[in-house]
C-alpha cells in the first residue's frame, strides 16, 4: 500500500509542479510546454536524491505517451476538414517531400564526410527527417494559431513521421546489405507504411461516420464530450492492439468529425438563450431590453466553431501536461556530454536542411509568403519518434556486429533530442508570431 500511496504522491507532484512551471514560463512570454519539460527535468535533479522517482516509469509512461498522441491526433484533426485537405494536398505532399527529403540528403552528406561511411550516414539523415508533432501542435493550441503557417504544419506533422519511417527501413536495408550481404525486401520496407496509413484512414473512418451521425442528431453537442472522449479511447486501444500509429487514426476521427458534423449556429442559439431569459424574467426594463435584443437577431445561420473539440482537450489537458512533464523526467542530462563534434553538426546541418527544404518546397507551389519563411522554424522539435526509431537502429545494428555504431547514434540523437526539445518550442512560438497568427497576446 505504501509504495502505491509513493506512486500517486509521485504523480501528484509531477501535476502540480508542471503546471508552476508552465505557469512561470509564461512570464517570460514562452510556451507553457517548455514549463513543464524543464519541470520535468528539475523534478528529478531535486527529488531522486530523497528516493522518490526512483521506480521505473515505463508502463505508465507508454500508457500516458498513447493516450496524449491519441488526443493530439483527435485535436490536429479537428482544425482540419477534407474541403481544406484537398485543397492543400499536392501542395504539402510537395513540401513535405522537399523538407523531408533535403534534410535526409544534406545531414547524410554532412554525416559522411566525418565518418566516411554511407550506411550511417544514410542512418542519420533517416533520422533527421523525423519531427515532434506533439510539441508543434501544443504550442499551437495554447496560443490559439490560426492561418496558412499553422494549417500547413499541421498537414505536415501528419505526414513527417510516416516519410522519417520510410527512410528509416530504406537505411536500414541498406545497412543489412552493406554489413551482411542481405538482399532488399521491397514488400518489407513498403508494406508496414501502406498498411499503416491505408488501416488508420478506416478505422478512423469507421468510428468518425457513426460518431457524426449522433452528434448530427443533436442540437446541444457539449453533451456528448463523454462519447468523444470514450470513442478516442478506444481508437487508441484498438491502434495499440494492432500496432499502429496513434496519431494517424485519431486525426481522421477529428477530421470526419469536423467535416461532416453540422457546426452550431451562432443567431439561432443566441435567439433561444434571450427567449429562456425572457420567460425567466420578471423585470419590466430587463424584458424590454431582451425583447430589443431579440429583434436585432438576424435569422441567417452563422456557423461556429466546434467548442465541444476545446472541450475535449480541455478535459484530456492534464494527460497532454503529464506527458510533457514525463519527457522531462525520462531525459538524461548526462548524454549532453556525450553530444560531441558529430551531435553539434548534426544539429546545426538538421536545423539549417529544415529550414532550407521548407523554405524551397514551398516557394516551389507558390505558398503563402509566411509559409515560406517561418515553416522551418516549425519542424525544428525532435521527440518519441526520432528516439524510438535510434533505439531500433541501435538494436539493429547490434545484430548486425556493429553495437558501438547502435550506441553512438543513440547517444547522439538522444543528447540532440534534449536540446531541440528546449529549442524547438522557443522556435515555433517565434514563427507564429513572426507569422501574425497567434491570437494570444503575452
Amino acid at each position: 500500500m505504501a509504495s502505491e500511496m509513493i506512486f500517486i504522491l509521485e504523480l501528484g507532484l509531477i501535476l502540480t509542479l508542471g503546471v508552476i512551471g508552465s505557469d512561470t514560463i509564461k512570464k517570460l512570454h514562452l510556451p507553457e510546454i517548455l514549463g513543464f519539460i524543464l519541470m520535468g527535468i528539475l523534478v528529478g535533479i531535486l527529488f531522486r536524491p530523497f528516493g522518490l522517482f526512483q521506480e521505473d516509469y515505463t508502463d505508465i509512461t507508454n500508457i500516458v505517451v498513447a493516450i496524449a498522441l491519441g488526443f493530439i491526433g483527435f485535436n490536429l484533426g479537428s482544425e482540419l476538414d477534407w474541403k481544406t485537405i484537398k485543397s492543400m494536398s499536392k501542395k504539402v505532399f510537395v513540401v513535405l517531400m522537399f523538407e523531408g527529403l533535403i534534410t535526409f540528403f544534406i545531414v547524410g552528406a554532412i554525416v559522411y564526410l566525418i565518418t566516411t561511411e554511407f550506411y550511417i550516414a544514410l542512418l542519420f539523415g533517416a533520422l533527421s527527417s523525423a519531427t515532434a508533432p506533439a510539441g508543434t501542435a501544443a504550442v499551437f493550441w495554447e496560443y490559439e494559431c490560426r492561418g496558412p503557417l499553422t494549417t500547413t504544419t499541421m498537414l505536415i506533422l501528419a505526414l513527417d513521421d510516416i516519410l522519417a519511417i520510410i527512410l528509416v527501413d530504406f537505411a536500414l536495408d541498406y545497412s543489412g546489405i552493406y554489413l551482411e550481404g542481405t538482399t532488399v525486401n521491397l514488400f518489407h520496407l513498403l508494406f508496414p507504411v501502406i498498411f499503416d496509413v491505408g488501416l488508420s484512414l478506416l478505422i478512423g473512418l469507421i468510428i468518425g461516420i457513426p460518431l457524426s451521425y449522433k452528434l448530427n442528431k443533436e442540437e446541444e453537442h457539449g453533451e456528448f464530450v463523454d462519447l468523444i472522449i470514450g470513442t478516442v479511447l478506444v481508437c487508441i486501444g484498438i491502434s495499440g492492439i494492432l500496432g499502429i500509429s496513434y496519431i494517424l487514426p485519431t486525426m481522421v476521427i477529428g477530421i470526419t468529425v469536423a467535416s461532416i458534423t453540422k457546426k452550431p449556429v451562432i443567431s439561432q442559439r443566441k435567439k433561444k438563450l434571450l427567449e429562456k431569459l425572457l420567460e425567466k424574467s420578471q423585470i419590466k426594463d430587463m424584458k424590454l431590453d431582451i425583447e430589443q435584443e431579440l429583434l436585432t437577431i438576424s435569422e441567417d445561420s452563422v456557423a461556429e466553431p466546434h467548442q465541444v473539440f476545446h472541450e475535449v482537450f480541455r478535459i484530456a489537458s492534464p494527460i497532454v501536461a503529464l506527458f510533457f512533464v514525463l519527457i522531462g523526467l525520462s531525459l538524461d542530462l548526462s548524454s549532453l556530454t556525450q553530444i560531441g563534434f558529430l551531435g553539434i553538426v548534426y544539429m546545426i546541418g538538421r536545423t539549417l536542411a529544415k529550414t532550407f527544404g521548407a523554405y524551397l518546397g514551398a516557394s516551389i507551389v507558390n505558398a503563402e509568403e509566411v509559409v515560406r519563411k517561418y515553416l522551418g522554424p516549425c519542424l525544428y522539435s525532435q521527440a518519441g519518434v526520432a528516439l524510438g526509431l535510434a533505439v531500433l537502429i541501435s538494436e539493429k545494428l547490434t545484430l548486425l556486429g556493429e553495437p558501438t555504431v547502435g550506441i553512438l547514434i543513440l547517444n547522439t540523437i538522444t543528447a540532440t533530442t534534449v536540446i531541440f526539445q528546449i529549442f524547438g518550442p522557443i522556435a515555433i512560438k517565434w514563427a507564429v508570431d513572426k507569422a501574425g497568427e497567434s491570437n494570444i497576446c503575452d
